[in-house]
């Protein structure tokens, strides 16, 4: 009795994962299409590898990434059952130390030009 009630409940959990996997292909798939070709992403897969790159063709099988390499490679094609998350990359788009300190300069450079030009109407 006690083997028969274990092999229904993992009946169960095979059964829910698969069409769990199967909807979860189709909803990367759906994800792909939103992102616009030629903009750079980032894949994360389920046996945990990640793949940066620029994405080039999204169709019913998979995306097509050109990695992000220094030395050229061929793109590769990810199937969306192998995603384990998928995410368009923002990087530089954020505040970083040079634009901060160039923003500071420009900012302390028009304040003394400013009370430079007041200073001379005074006269």
């Amino acid at each position: 009795m006690r083997t028969i009630a274990i092999a229904l409940i993992v009946s169960m959990f095979t059964l829910t994962a698969g069409s769990a996997f199967a909807q979860e292909a189709s909803t990367w798939q759906k994800v792909a299409e939103a992102i616009p070709l030629g903009s750079k992403v980032k894949i994360q897969l389920t046996d945990g590898k990640r793949v940066g790159g620029t994405l080039m063709r999204v169709d019913d099988t998979g995306v097509l990434v050109k990695k992000d390499t220094r030395v050229p490679e061929s793109p590769i094609t990810v199937a969306y059952d192998q995603m384990g998350n998928l995410e368009r990359n923002h990087a530089g788009g954020g505040m970083s130390w040079g634009k901060a300190i160039g923003l500071g300069i420009g900012a302390g450079a028009g304040a003394i030009l400013t009370i430079l030009v007041i200073a001379l109407q005074m006269d």
